[in-house]
């Protein structure tokens, strides 16, 4: 149609133009609440700058920082990038695309989640505490988020775990309120209705399961079967105004039931919670030791007994800043540690059966490099034992809630293979392990038959023997690794073999 050869027709282009003008505003104001929504999230992450290396390994120190980081670099961040293209067409949004090729895994998250609840259920923690960034009443400048909280409550979930699953939904749901609740209706699909279906089921499952270890596989089709007809859609507005009235109530009450409700603590996790009393005996002394070497004599330790069948000492100030650095450096730098884990049984061939990924670990094997010379010689003068044959260190940094159950370091003697000896230098006869970072919660090192807890010092250093004067193993020297809830735990190690000790094999009986 031609507009140019009549006024009247040009009218139509005036009316055109004002709906186009209509459609853009509403495009503008659509545009500016996405843009606010951005902006709501973008300030929701403020944080203080980091620049150095120690405050960054401080900040991710601390689960409630470490935790909900690996968690949105996981499940949220995927989904603000596919926002932000349908929103923005941005050069930026590639750049995020690329950089969110190296977020982390789901089995990542999965490991984050068990360390979590592994430092929740060790010391007893409280979700409402959690949330508000309380840490075994220490206060933190940290909190969780509504999707950091169903993350835990859904992992608790599919464990069957359903009394742990409960308290995380309802501190959800707590937390799911205005304005981010926009956030995380809007952009990560998390609706407050979602979480009340969720808790429904979970509330449904823990009433059935309460009096039950393990349900069998027809009880949980039925329970499945029930938990579908409450939650159907229909019956809502019902489940929605029941939780209504059960939120309503001090969350304190709901502590105090889930209190009554809680088994009694093993006997590992009261060596956690720090309520073995400290033993005393007039051989467990302090002393400079001047008797294990030569050199000793000229520049003594400060050695404390903790034990004396099976030996167990504390080395106190035996370890150099500048030779742990050196270690880390290289790990760090070249990017060359590996994930360890924990080791809770040998197989037939004698090697350690996996159990789960919880540090990452390098080996240091040369003979050359000034700190693995140093550290050996002076763990020779602090053990009396031979460290030429075998030099190798371990350099160990824990996880979020990293820990290693309770194991030997000897090989049964009904589980070593034939040519054990010749093959792998003996059995652990002793082994040493340097504290190369103080743990401000958490970490200690528990031997659970003795009731003896090391919590981790800068500096200082443990060593036990395995086996007694016979070399037969000692079943009292099984340990454990507390979960780490607040700090980096770093640690120099090594297992000395009875192969080397053939001249300087000691008497400990």
């Amino acid at each position: 149609m031609i507009y140019s050869t009549s006024v009247m027709s040009m009218v139509k282009l005036f009316e055109m133009e004002e709906s186009l003008k209509t459609i853009l505003d509403i495009y503008v104001q659509e545009m500016q609440s996405k843009l606010d929504l951005i902006k709501l999230y973008r300030d929701s992450l403020k944080r203080e700058t980091w620049t150095t290396l120690q405050e960054k390994e401080e900040y991710v120190s601390n689960p409630l920082n470490a935790f909900p980081l690996l968690r949105r670099l996981n499940q949220d961040w995927p989904k603000w990038l596919r926002y932000i293209k349908l929103a923005i067409a941005s050069k930026k949004a590639k750049e995020m695309e690329v950089q969110l090729k190296s977020a982390p895994i789901d089995d990542d998250l999965k490991i984050a989640l068990k360390g979590m609840t592994r430092i929740e259920k060790f010391h007893n923690l409280h979700a409402e505490d959690l949330t508000k960034g309380v840490l075994m009443g220490k206060k933190l400048n940290s909190h969780l988020t509504a999707p950091d909280c169903v993350a835990l409550a859904d992992y608790y979930y599919n464990q069957t775990q359903f009394s742990g699953s409960t308290h995380w939904y309802r501190m959800a749901l707590r937390l799911h309120t205005h304005p981010h609740g926009m956030i995380y209706a809007k952009v990560l699909g998390l609706k407050r209705k979602r979480i009340y279906k969720k808790y429904a089921k979970a509330l449904l499952k823990e009433s059935l399961t309460l009096d039950k270890t393990k349900p069998t596989p027809t009880e949980k089709s039925e329970w499945n079967r029930l938990a579908k007809e409450v939650t159907r859609e229909d019956n809502y507005d019902n489940v929605k105004k029941l939780i209504d009235e059960y939120l309503s109530g001090d969350e304190k009450i709901f502590q105090e039931v889930a209190a009554r409700q809680k088994r009694k603590p093993t006997k590992l996790e009261r060596g956690c919670r720090g309520e073995w009393p400290r033993k005393s005996s007039p051989e467990l002394i302090c002393r400079y030791n001047r008797d294990t070497s030569a050199f000793l004599k000229l520049a003594p330790l400060k050695l404390e007994f903790l034990s004396v069948q099976p030996m167990i000492l504390l080395y106190h100030d035996v370890l150099y800043e500048n030779e742990f650095k050196s270690m880390r450096d290289i790990a760090m730098y070249n990017d060359s540690m590996i994930d360890g884990w924990t080791y809770v049984d040998f197989d037939k061939k004698g090697n350690p059966k996996q159990q789960d990924r919880v540090v990452k670990i390098i080996s240091f094997q040369g003979t050359t490099a000034p700190f693995t010379l140093s550290i050996n010689r002076r763990l020779a003068d602090m053990s009396g034992l031979e460290m030429r044959e075998n030099m190798v260190l371990y350099l160990t940094n824990y996880g979020l809630g990293g820990h290693f159950g309770k194991h030997v370091d000897y090989v049964e003697l009904a589980k070593r293979p034939p040519d054990f000896f010749a093959d792998f230098g003996g059995d652990r006869i002793a082994t040493a392990v340097f504290y190369a970072s103080d743990v401000p919660l958490g970490g200690t090192t528990v031997f659970t038959k003795l009731k003896i807890a090391v919590q981790p010092k800068k500096g200082n250093a443990l060593i036990w023997f395995n086996l007694n004067h016979a070399g037969e193993p000692d079943p009292l020297t099984e340990h454990s690794v507390c979960p780490v809830v607040l700090g980096s735990r770093w640690i120099i190690s090594k297992w000395i073999h009875e192969r080397q000790q053939v001249f300087k094999k000691p008497c400990l009986a």
